[in-house]
């Protein structure tokens, strides 16, 4: 598969994931652990494309900026989706806020990690603020995973080899951390595989529509299935 068919398949895989959280895991728990067992491909494979976008962009800036402003867009849909009302709601007790974030805040947070670690600072201040980000991304979806996936992807970036294994690890070990709790969390160690074994290195067409679509999807898709919710709640 080349790079646009894969994140094709790892939007499938999203999608699915947030139907069963939505709609599915209430009366079908089995069925619902079945599609986050799916949904779990997803993070890892857009984690391994925002290393390999961080290592081939012509300008870091604008990649950082696109990806700022569909962070901020993705919030309030993100929150519809949640909570089925917006970050920011006054109601009869007073101002609500929810600082939950999407999966693309999170992403953004790893994208400012990468550049992070390679600029002119010292050791210790780069640990410093990474793991601050760490700390930040636990507000987002996904948190920590995509930062620790991508600074071993950039790491290892010269050595297939390294690369999938450091991945590999890291994957095991975030799958164990919670696949007591939520056994589908297994599924997280298998896209490293898919990657590795499935991945041609080829990016497929380069017509804008397969570059904007995700960004695009992500909170559109967000805000539809989250009215859905609330129209299937009040019916």
């Amino acid at each position: 598969m080349n790079r646009n068919q894969l994140k094709y398949f790892a939007i499938v895989c999203m999608t699915l994931d947030h139907i069963a959280w939505l709609f599915v895991d209430g009366f079908n728990p089995l069925i619902g652990g079945i599609m986050h067992l799916f949904g779990r491909l997803t993070a890892p494979i857009m984690a391994f494309f925002l290393a390999e976008g961080y290592e081939h962009t012509r300008d870091v800036k604008k990649y950082t900026q696109r990806l700022a402003i569909f962070a901020a867009i993705s919030w309030p849909a993100y929150s519809i989706a949640q909570h089925g009302t917006l970050p920011i709601w006054i109601s009869s007790g007073g101002i609500i806020f929810r600082p939950e974030q999407s999966m693309i805040f999170t992403l953004l947070l790893t994208l400012i990690a990468l550049r992070v670690y390679d600029c002119g600072m010292k050791n210790w201040q780069k640990v410093l603020i990474i793991t601050g980000l760490c700390v930040i991304s636990c507000i987002g979806d996904w948190p920590v995973f995509p930062i620790g996936a991508c600074l071993l992807l950039h790491k290892f970036r010269d050595d297939k080899k390294k690369r999938f294994i450091a991945f590999e690890i890291w994957s095991i070990l975030v799958a164990l951390s919670s696949v007591f709790m939520q056994w589908f969390q297994i599924g997280v160690v298998f896209a490293p595989m898919i990657i590795y074994f499935i991945y041609n290195g080829e990016p497929g067409s380069k017509k804008p529509f397969h570059k904007w679509f995700f960004y695009i999807y992500y909170p559109a898709h967000l805000l539809i299935l989250g009215i859905i919710k609330i129209i299937t709640l009040k019916g």
